[in-house]
């Protein structure tokens, strides 16, 4: 696919004219007063919304346009730029390589322009603007709605744009630059603003007091996470000789607690996710005595945390967890 790609993006990088149009050379006046701007806001946030879905028609129902609409905009685009920035096929648009190229700049564009309207919106009023964050799932489901509260109720004219994913993905969506900031579990290397939110124990979770004999004869529920945590749970097992059975891969929190309630199989997991939880529950510690802890992070992007609303979330978030 990438050849066919390749192949045909070497073809098509001339600027595409209209029938009965030549090429000619730039002239000096090519930016003579009354020219149209070579892209826009709006162009911007269609390069990067398509880049994202590879989709003409969702990314003309995010954007609130027709397909017709926006792919008329998308020729104009390659036109102005003198390249094809997307081929289209069956299964979807493909990137062409420029367009890949160029996507780490559309992204600081859009990002710059943000910051500009958020400052200009609030120069000494009430806050407004845009907040772009993620959350990881689980402190979603058992912390994100206190927060929240607190922060719509005193800010009611920021712009909440909030993303809930497993906290991998949340870490990659910040080295992108695609959220402001992100509350995430576990540990991922970040040199930039980071904050200890909390510090809990990991626990064993079985329904009934069980040995490691009896664990080892019983499934053990897995479960997607974080390396970090994977190395601990793999840590603890080496030193306590405990084998896994051919066991379960589940993701969801809540399936997990049900099987477990039933007999079916032990886990390991961080503290939070077990408030409701009335089996076994027993926190963990290395052979050295250290204890298996899990740790959730504030991570934000200095150049980002100039924007009030930014601040402002931060202090709602180490409000809320420290009451």
């Amino acid at each position: 696919m990438y050849n066919e790609v390749q192949k045909r993006y070497r073809s098509l990088r001339r600027p595409m004219l209209p029938p009965g149009e030549h090429r000619v050379a730039p002239s000096a006046d090519i930016h003579q007063k009354g020219a149209p701007p070579l892209m826009t806001d709006k162009d911007i946030e269609i390069l990067k919304d398509l880049s994202e879905t590879h989709n003409i028609t969702k990314t003309a129902q995010r954007l609130f346009t027709t397909q017709s609409a926006l792919t008329k905009r998308i020729q104009s685009i390659e036109q102005e730029l003198g390249c094809q920035l997307f081929i289209r096929s069956k299964k979807g648009v493909i990137l062409t390589p420029i367009s890949e190229a160029i996507l780490p700049y559309v992204r600081t564009i859009q990002q710059n322009l943000s910051q500009i309207r958020s400052l200009a919106a609030n120069p000494e009023g009430e806050l407004s603007g845009t907040l772009q964050v993620g959350v990881a799932a689980n402190y979603a489901r058992f912390q994100l709605a206190d927060v929240l509260e607190a922060f719509i109720d005193q800010y009611p004219k920021v712009d909440i744009r909030l993303s809930t994913k497993r906290s991998p993905d949340l870490y990659q969506a910040l080295l992108a630059g695609e959220i402001n900031l992100a509350v995430i579990r576990g540990e991922f290397p970040w040199a930039e603003g980071d904050i200890v939110l909390s510090e809990e124990p990991v626990c064993l979770v079985t329904r009934d007091e069980m040995d490691e004999e009896a664990l080892a004869a019983l499934p053990f529920i897995d479960r997607t996470s974080d390396i970090s945590f994977d190395v601990g749970i793999s840590r603890w097992m080496n030193e306590h000789k405990i084998r896994r059975q051919s066991g379960l891969q589940i993701n969801d929190v809540d399936t997990i607690m049900q099987l477990i309630r039933r007999g079916i199989g032990w886990t390991v997991l961080p503290e939070i996710c077990l408030q409701n939880f009335e089996g076994v529950k027993k926190p963990l510690r290395f052979s050295s005595g250290e204890a298996f802890i899990r740790r959730t992070h504030l991570l934000y992007r200095p150049d980002y945390f100039r924007l009030p609303q930014v601040q402002a979330f931060v202090e709602t978030v180490m409000n809320c967890t420290h009451h």
